[in-house]
């Protein structure tokens, strides 16, 4: 499952280096927004990225290596 899928609306995405200057550069303007998108992002990590949730993932990556 690709990244983005998993993270869903909890990542920032951008398809080159202009893109990623252009965000970089809302988000220093817009720093209210960027915390509430850090909340955001750290409540769905605490509440769906946790070891319980991929250890069968982890565990079979590790063994194919």
């Amino acid at each position: 499952m690709p990244v983005r899928q998993t993270l869903q609306d909890n990542c920032a995405v951008f398809e080159d280096y202009d893109d990623l200057a252009s965000q970089l550069v809302y988000f220093r303007d817009n720093m209210e927004e960027l915390y509430t998108k850090r909340i955001k992002t750290f409540e769905f990590a605490r509440n769906n990225l946790v070891w319980e949730n991929y250890e069968k993932n982890i565990l079979q990556a590790y063994q194919l290596c």
